[in-house]
């Protein structure tokens, strides 16, 4: 492409100097072939996220976000051609009927986009990409987590513990997961419910399921919800749900109390002590007219440990800290999940300490995980 685009500058004798032409065919090959003005960030691993409108784009590497200079499209029928030529490939469509879409890119990146009326200043779209290096090493390399606490996270995976990984958005709780996947044993059969599907998860034995919204050419929705009943049919040992949001919090956690040991997901909150009140709220978004009290006591019967990562001021993604359920307290009258927190990261030193007086499951994790404390 890029040399014919050459040949032609050279045929037509048009007077461009030699920087000028190669930017003339590189913008030239973006817009034909690619993805636009935001074409070079998919080939620069360290960028996280890509923030699009009409007028600016802006990057997010290392955990800091800023303005791409001299990034632009040319219009608002230059950024919805973009848009669209990303979109064709996923099955998703937007429209006037549609006017917002979630959609995975075939670099397996998570985009939503709106576009007017909804998206009052233009049509706009935000980018999640997916580091491809990101594995437990590197996660100790960049202190994420120490050593010690993969150890451990390492024998609650083994010794099949039900684990929650909470957080906020961008905060890493996909990374964590993806990591944690590498430790299951490889002949335990892993089903994955997600919406859209995002988790490049390292290990062999895994069937992906994806959620679908109702479109004009396909009318019938399939819910993450649908997915976590008919992955129970699947005959997995482990199931994984990319992000638990609504009514499918209490089929995953049916799942968890009911022979699936060693599930994973992950949940928006702003810490472990938030997410418990989190999940009690999605599982009411299931009407299954449950009493309040009989949800919070199905939590500490399923889930065994939660770990909660956050995003700190510098913009490092890590760890802040885990806690096991240990059971129900009542407090002021309302019951509530009990937790013990058993790490921590401790700002002053930079490191994760083990703060717990007592682990109630410390033999589990000795005898089936191989954890030495």
């Amino acid at each position: 492409m890029k040399s014919i685009v050459m040949r032609g500058l050279l045929e037509k004798d048009i007077p461009l100097g030699d920087a000028a032409a190669q930017v003339l065919v590189e913008e030239l090959g973006n817009d034909l072939l690619g993805y636009g003005p935001i074409e070079p960030f998919f080939y620069d691993p360290e960028v996280t996220e890509i923030k699009a409108g009409r007028d600016t784009v802006r990057i997010e590497k290392h955990g800091v976000e800023r303005l791409a200079e001299g990034v632009r499209f040319r219009s608002e029928e230059h950024i919805r051609d973009v848009l669209e030529r990303m979109l064709a490939p996923t099955g998703r469509k937007i429209d006037m009927a549609s006017p917002k879409v979630n959609a995975r890119l075939t670099d397996g990146s998570r985009m939503i986009a709106h576009i007017p009326p909804v998206a009052v200043k233009g049509t706009m779209f935000t980018i999640r990409r997916f580091r491809k290096d990101m594995t437990v090493e590197n996660l100790i390399k960049r202190n994420v987590m120490s050593p010690e606490v993969v150890d451990f996270l390492k024998a609650a995976v083994i010794s099949k513990q039900n684990m929650v990984i909470s957080g906020g958005t961008s905060s890493g709780k996909t990374t964590v997961l993806n990591c944690l996947a590498s430790f299951i044993p490889e002949e335990e059969s892993v089903v994955t419910i997600e919406d859209p599907a995002e988790l490049q998860l390292q290990h062999t034995n895994v069937r992906s399921l994806e959620a679908r919204p109702a479109t004009a050419d396909a009318r019938i929705e399939i819910t993450q919800r649908d997915l976590v009943v008919d992955a129970l049919r699947m005959a997995p040992k482990r199931i994984i749900v990319g992000e638990c949001r609504a009514g499918e919090t209490f089929d995953m956690l049916q799942a968890m109390n009911t022979g699936h040991r060693g599930s994973l997901t992950t949940a928006h909150a702003n810490s472990a002590r938030h997410c418990t009140r989190r999940l009690i709220n999605m599982v009411q978004m299931a009407r299954m007219d449950i009493p309040y009290d009989g949800i919070v006591e199905q939590i500490a019967d399923a889930v065994d440990i939660f770990i909660h990562v956050l995003k700190d001021r510098s913009g490092r993604r890590r760890l802040d800290h885990v806690c096991e359920v240990v059971d129900t307290q009542r407090s002021e009258g309302v019951l509530n999940v009990k937790l013990h927190t058993l790490w921590r990261y401790i700002n002053r030193t930079d490191s994760f300490d083990w703060v717990a007086e007592e682990f109630q499951r410390r033999e589990v994790f000795m005898d089936e995980g191989g954890w030495v404390n």
